[in-house]
């Protein structure tokens, strides 16, 4: 597909460029049309695969790609970006995992995509799916969660394959993006039950114990 190419040579560049000056988020985004929310999301989302946090970085990007969901969502034609993020400066080492990210997920996808169940995907009602998934999986990368691994990769996954749907014009990825999504609920609250169990019952014992010190 031709937003593949474009995406591993946009990369390319980026990491050429970075080798002799600072490189800002904003000035790779720039170079995208203005059509392409879906490979936006697509790069916002890739440094939110590794599995831990990223701390308030987290719940920036969060914030931004549930926004552009949101966007997606309302039909707008053009994404918009918070100034702040156009202004972050990855170092060369971000921009060369970038790549390699991108490039493995390329080759993913030429083996896992094809154009199938399209009236999930094209049009207004596509952008608005993918759309809602990517919003959702912003919020859930947007709670706070520094203390649990892949509280990051999951919500990625979700919002990466929204994304993919749009891009490859492939419903099914809708609904491994959907399966996601549902993984991501059900380990947040497992992690939130597990945390407040945990938290009950030191304070039972604290509770139980703490007169017979005195």
């Amino acid at each position: 597909m031709q937003h593949r190419d474009a995406l591993i040579g946009l990369l390319t560049e980026c990491v050429e460029r970075a080798e002799h000056e600072p490189l800002s988020l904003g000035a790779v985004l720039d170079r995208l049309e203005q059509s392409s929310f879906g490979l936006v999301a697509l790069i916002l989302c890739l440094p939110f695969m590794q599995p831990f946090t990223l701390g308030p970085l987290s719940s920036l990007g969060g914030l931004v790609l549930a926004s552009l969901g949101w966007q997606m969502m309302r039909g707008q034609e053009k994404p918009w970006l918070p100034q702040r993020i156009y202004q972050i400066q990855p170092g060369l080492k971000t921009w060369k995992t970038l790549l390699g990210v991108s490039k493995w997920l390329v080759k993913l996808l030429s083996k896992i995509t094809r154009v199938r169940l399209t009236h999930w995907t094209d049009g207004r009602r596509g952008m608005r799916i993918s759309g809602a998934l990517i919003a959702l999986g912003g919020v859930l990368l947007a709670i706070p969660m520094p203390f649990a691994p892949f509280n990051n990769t999951l919500p990625a996954l979700a919002m990466l394959f929204g994304a993919i749907a749009i891009l490859e014009r492939d419903g099914l990825m809708i609904l491994v993006s959907i399966f996601w999504q549902i993984a991501t609920v059900i380990y947040f609250t497992l992690i939130f039950t597990l945390f407040f169990m945990f938290g009950s019952g030191a304070v039972d014992w604290i509770q139980t114990n703490l007169p017979q010190w005195g």
